[in-house]
């Protein structure tokens, strides 16, 4: 081994001795920056921070959308059901005025030429009622239809009713 001198304050270290195949095994060695490698860190993380940020308000966004579409639709829905209640009560309206008993008479008056009766007259069959008790009956009747008494209308209904056909 050689000996060399020191200069300044420096202790000689032994080397080891570096053979040509010793050499090739070993890789290159350099010195990194330390910043640098946490600026790349540092902008892959603002990156995907803003992208998160980016896919929030999108996402944020889509949904508002859809909102203000279903909104929409139900107020369309909304105005269709107003509308078809307002058309039901015109209906049901003129369906009350139709069938008023006013309106019937004043159509059967002036339409049909008809006129009112002067008086109403409420006959009751009897069995075997003679033409001398069918006119005490009726005069009966037309001042007080309560006064015939209803045990002859029960024993009357048997004959009576084949008369009457259809009708109850």
């Amino acid at each position: 081994m050689a000996v060399v001198p020191a200069t300044r304050r420096s202790v000689a270290v032994p080397q080891p001795r570096r053979t040509p195949a010793t050499r090739e095994r070993r890789p290159q060695l350099r010195v990194v920056d330390a910043p640098a490698s946490r600026r790349l860190s540092l902008t892959a993380i603002t990156t995907l921070a803003v992208g998160a940020v980016f896919a929030v308000l999108f996402g944020l966004v889509v949904c508002h959308t859809l909102l203000l579409q279903n909104q929409q639709r139900l107020d369309r829905i909304s105005a269709d059901v107003t509308e078809a209640q307002a058309k039901y009560q015109s209906l049901r309206l003129q369906v009350a005025q139709l069938q008023s008993p006013q309106r019937i008479i004043d159509a059967a008056t002036h339409k049909l030429g008809m006129v009112p009766p002067d008086g109403t007259t409420y006959l009751t069959p009897a069995a075997g009622a003679a033409s001398d008790t069918a006119g005490a009956t009726q005069g009966a009747s037309t001042s007080d239809p309560s006064a015939t008494s209803s045990t002859d209308d029960v024993a009357a209904w048997p004959t009576v009713k084949p008369y009457l056909g259809a009708a109850p």
